[in-house]
């Protein structure tokens, strides 16, 4: 028995012997020698692995960028200077760059949200929306469980009567909140001026009966619409929309907005 065991024993140790042998072979052979640069374009970018890029992680971006061509403005995260060395670093001209902030496309705060039966499943918004659209009687609103305030990796949202509210010096635009949300009412924007106005509604309902639901959403009388000298608004489908290309005349645009019956445009 004892020699069995004994023979067992070296038998076992010999075989971990030549496995390890072999893959330490295998390693030196088939080792895959990562380019430099996709190191020191790592060190450009954040590190949160939030996916913004549309890549799986920040090395995954830094391997494209280097490997691919991939085109390297798409990190909305990147501080100033961090985007200076990575544009200084590739010999590439990242042009002028605007912070992307999200609009959330609903003002209804909780006593705007009429409700036809009341919810009680599961706490979030995607699931709520599965049920009935969450008992609400708009289907294009906010459903205000905080599905985007929860994926934000940055804190950068909150939620306050029933929506959610953004703190700006937080945001990156990693676009995360619009992902999660349900009913799509975030969209991602440039601010390329001082104030952005948006119209804060995503109803394509008539006007007759987002007047029964809602008292603070889009009805398409398009008074934005025809009083804009420059087209600053536009109305289709029962719902108005901005141009923000057009918002350098700040002051016209905030007196067009103060026009708005409704007053369902906002200033961001």
């Amino acid at each position: 028995m004892d020699n069995l065991m004994t023979v067992s024993i070296v038998s076992m140790v010999g075989l971990t012997v030549a496995f390890a042998a072999v893959l330490a072979f295998a390693d030196k052979k088939l080792r895959v020698e990562e380019d430099p640069m996709v190191g020191k374009v790592l060190e450009c970018l954040p590190h949160v692995n939030c996916g913004a890029c549309g890549c799986l992680s920040c090395h995954d971006y830094a391997e494209k960028i280097v490997n691919e061509d991939a085109d390297p403005t798409k990190c909305p995260v990147m501080g100033e200077e961090a985007r200076e060395q990575l544009y200084s670093l590739l010999g590439a001209d990242g042009g002028e760059k605007y912070p992307l902030l999200p609009l959330v496309r609903c003002a209804a705060g909780c006593d705007n949200k009429r409700p036809l039966a009341e919810y009680r499943g599961i706490q979030t918004c995607t699931a709520a929306n599965l049920a009935f659209g969450a008992g609400m009687e708009c289907q294009y609103g906010c459903i205000g469980l905080g599905d985007c305030v929860n994926v934000c990796p940055f804190g950068a949202l909150y939620m306050e009567d029933g929506l959610p509210r953004l703190d700006q010096e937080q945001c990156t635009g990693c676009g995360q909140c619009a992902k999660a949300c349900p009913r799509k009412i975030i969209d991602l924007q440039e601010k390329r001026n001082e104030k952005l106005f948006y119209v804060a509604c995503n109803t394509h309902d008539g006007p007759v009966r987002v007047r029964q639901i809602c008292g603070v959403g889009c009805i398409g009388c398009g008074i934005c619409q025809k009083l804009s000298t420059e087209g600053f608004f536009k109305v289709e489908d029962n719902l108005s929309r901005e141009d923000l290309s057009k918002q350098g005349k700040q002051e016209e645009v905030r007196a067009l907005a103060g026009k708005c019956p409704t007053k369902v445009i906002k200033e961001l």
